[in-house]
């Protein structure tokens, strides 16, 4: 049976399950008593047969207090018995081989005990109660009176309990409705509580959170795409524009052709390190991990930059170089050391030095200091944002659009890592990542 709403649901099955409950509790309840009473009048009536046995002259059949009816056979035949006692098929009763039986006629029941003699009497007690009190009955009748409003009570504290419970989550459906990417102001209560619904409520409020960041991101990434892609693509344009104008010299062709190629290489590296940062995710990136030499990958990155140190009189000092390995993607952490290195080289000034050091001390290191412009305080935290640039650095100078440094906290990341940046304006800075 399929039910839209999920109280229903737990209504319905809470019923049925209390119902089957209750039937099997009567059942069983109607055996055990009914069994219980049966075997207190078998007990009753053998301690009385047991009596009427030792205190009853049989030959002189002299009458004994009693509690019971009861009658003396012998040889099938009813030789004696009190005047309640009242009871046809003798033949049928002797012949059982249980010694107790419970006897039902339209009017009553009655319960009689056969205590045989032995020889050479040969012959037997029989014990009657008459009208066995039909307790069991009235139980009966009672439980068929009170299961159905047991029930429908039982139901009804379900029904007011799932109410309390399934609040919150109305709240969370109700909040849930209302979020869209222009409304992230609305949260979910937090109840007192410590407990599961609580938790998801928090969970929820997290998840708006993380949601606003996003579409805040995107905005953002959004803003800074169309903003470095214009300048370039305004430039293209505008040369083709005034080449195409009227005829020129052909010196004036080349110095447009020179200055458009040189916009769209910046478009170029601009696609190509949003698609690298969009490449690896979080899901599959341990998946392409493998052993790697850090030692043999920095050295690399070193040499790719060597030449623009050398033209600035750059020393670049290894103070600190020990063998280093781990599973890791190599692609990655040669773009992070490569980053690295290369905003070193690029913000320090001529004649000044940068250290690096790599080294294995329970987990991997990798340090550069550099002498170079050092980054303002309140700038620190966001230096690691999609093309963001302090405003020191936006100078046709230094080429770059601000995206290594989140290249290099993208991939830290991805490898579990730690990125640490600190800096002292106009002395220097200094990048950590721990592996």
């Amino acid at each position: 049976m399929k039910f839209k709403s999920l109280k229903t649901k737990i209504l319905f099955w809470f019923g049925s399950i209390s119902f089957f409950i209750l039937i099997i509790f009567s059942l069983l309840f109607y055996y055990f008593f009914e069994k219980s009473l049966t075997l207190s009048i078998q007990n009753k009536l053998y301690a009385e047969s047991i009596y009427i046995k030792e205190h009853i002259d049989i030959k002189s059949l002299k009458v004994i207090e009693h509690k019971f009816p009861f009658a003396i056979i012998k040889k099938d035949k009813i030789i004696y018995k009190t005047k309640k006692f009242e009871l046809s098929n003798i033949k049928n009763i002797l012949r059982s081989k249980n010694p107790f039986k419970i006897i039902s006629t339209h009017e009553s029941k009655n319960a009689i005990y056969i205590l045989k003699l032995s020889k050479p009497f040969d012959g037997a007690i029989l014990v009657l109660e008459r009208e066995i009190d039909d307790r069991i009955e009235d139980i009966l009748s009672t439980m068929l009176v009170l299961e159905p409003i047991l029930l429908i009570l039982l139901i009804f504290m379900a029904n007011n309990m799932l109410n309390k419970i399934l609040l919150p989550i109305k709240n969370i459906n109700k909040t849930a409705k209302s979020i869209s990417v222009n409304n992230f102001n609305t949260k979910i209560p937090l109840y007192d509580n410590e407990n599961e619904i609580k938790e998801l409520a928090q969970t929820f409020n997290n998840m708006i959170d993380r949601l606003k960041e996003g579409v805040q991101t995107i905005e953002r990434f959004n803003s800074d795409v169309s903003h470095e892609l214009k300048t370039p693509l305004t430039v293209i344009n505008g040369q083709i524009e005034l080449a195409l104008k009227k005829d020129r010299a052909i010196s004036y062709y080349k110095h447009s052709l020179h200055t458009i190629g040189a916009e769209s290489k910046k478009i170029q590296e601009i696609t190509e390190e949003l698609l690298f940062l969009s490449k690896f995710s979080k899901n599959d990136i341990e998946e392409k991990f493998k052993s790697c030499d850090f030692n043999a990958i920095l050295i690399e990155a070193l040499e790719k930059y060597l030449k623009i140190a050398k033209e600035k009189n750059i020393n670049i000092e290894i103070v600190k170089f020990e063998k280093a390995t781990k599973q890791a993607n190599e692609s990655l952490i040669f773009s992070i050391f490569s980053n690295i290195i290369d905003n070193a080289v690029k913000y320090t000034p001529n004649n000044k030095n940068i250290f690096v050091s790599l080294y294995k001390n329970e987990k991997i290191h990798f340090i550069i200091k550099d002498e170079g412009i050092g980054i303002p305080k309140n700038e620190l935290s966001k230096i690691t944002d999609r093309f963001y640039r302090i405003d020191k650095s936006r100078n046709k100078k230094i080429k770059g659009f601000g995206l290594g440094l989140c290249i290099v906290k993208n991939s830290v990341e991805l490898h579990n890592a730690k990125l640490k940046i600190t800096s002292i304006e106009k002395s220097g800075t200094q990048v950590e990542v721990i592996f």
